[in-house]
């Protein structure tokens, strides 16, 4: 297609992460729709009590989160299609267009569970419909940081700027979602104040003297989280030492802000009896952390993906005896 391009395009930049900010959105909707316990607030899908706009849902709490959920999901969805479009349509990279149809895929598959969880009243649904929530939610951080203007300036330059270790990046990430599976199952499960004290045990100590599944699995949070700490920790010193690039270290300390406002909003959750703004926040900065820390990593695969695109575009250059040395990514 004649009208794509690999060059910087600001509208398209802008609107990637506009449609990342109404996400947000929709992740704090469907974190206080949990939070107050309305998920089954309508019992039909995908209208609410058998209508477009449920009558007196704007002066009931419940109704108003888990409608308003519903209709963030759509605005997302709609966005997410035209944002789709739109990068295949002038996008000339194959991994962004790849990047695009994924994010398509994730949120219609994200609108079906809801859905089901609806349906079938089935809570294990609504722990893979949060989980999935946040991989399509780092999918679109991805999307927005490739269209950056710093992501496109790494690619004019030919000495590889970034020189990141994957290897501890992955780990860490792996970390933050297996936190994020053992918080869904322990929101859902209702086990938020199954240890009511912080740092301590009701007992005194660091252990509870008295286990079970929900006691377990609130405790696995917290011990996850001191590790994820010791982790962000040997990150950032990596990072720091591996580029010069002002924009992805500072996105890595971000992350590690972030980090020290999720511990805190996590304490303040406990101290409050899971007060609802709280616990929303807490829930709705686990997934900025994650997408920011996502987001710094990102730029770790910077340099493949972009070989990928030369190489790819290197014969058709040459056939046609071109020697634009951008064109072929020199």
């Amino acid at each position: 297609m004649k009208s794509r391009s690999t060059t910087y395009r600001p509208w398209l930049a802008r609107y990637s992460f506009a449609a990342l900010v109404v996400t947000l959105f929709l992740l704090y909707a469907g974190g206080f729709t949990t939070t107050i316990g309305a998920g089954m607030i309508f019992p039909d899908w995908p209208l609410s009590n058998g209508s477009l706009n449920p009558e007196g849902w704007t002066q009931n709490t419940a109704m108003a989160a888990e409608h308003s959920h519903r209709l963030l999901g759509m605005i997302v969805g709609n966005l997410t299609l035209a944002l789709t479009f739109w990068i295949w349509w002038v996008d000339g990279r194959r991994w962004m267009r790849r990047m695009g149809i994924a994010a398509l895929i994730l949120v219609v598959l994200q609108g079906i569970l809801g859905g089901v969880r609806v349906l079938e009243n089935e809570v294990n649904y609504a722990i893979v419909h949060g989980c999935l929530g946040q991989i399509f939610f780092c999918v679109l951080t991805a999307i927005a940081i490739g269209h950056t203007r710093v992501w496109h300036k790494l690619r004019e330059k030919s000495d590889s700027p970034v020189k990141l270790s994957r290897t501890t990046g992955v780990v860490l990430i792996a970390l933050l979602f297996v936190q994020l599976i053992v918080a869904a199952i322990m929101r859902h499960k209702g086990a938020g104040l199954a240890i009511p004290t912080f740092p301590l045990t009701p007992e005194g100590g660091l252990l509870p003297a008295n286990w079970n599944f929900g006691v377990a699995i609130h405790f696995a949070h917290r011990a996850l989280a001191v590790v994820i700490l010791f982790a962000y920790s040997f990150w950032i010193v990596k990072l720091m030492r591996s580029t010069r690039q002002n924009f992805i270290r500072g996105l890595g300390l971000f992350a590690c802000i972030l980090l020290f406002v999720q511990i805190t909003l996590g304490a303040a959750v406990i101290w409050m009896g899971r007060a609802p703004i709280i616990t929303t926040m807490h829930v709705l900065n686990s997934a900025f952390l994650l997408a920011t820390t996502w987001a710094t990593h990102f730029f770790c695969y910077h340099a493949a993906l972009e070989k990928s695109e030369n190489v790819a575009t290197a014969p058709a250059n040459q056939a046609d005896g071109s020697t634009n040395p951008q064109a072929v990514g020199l």
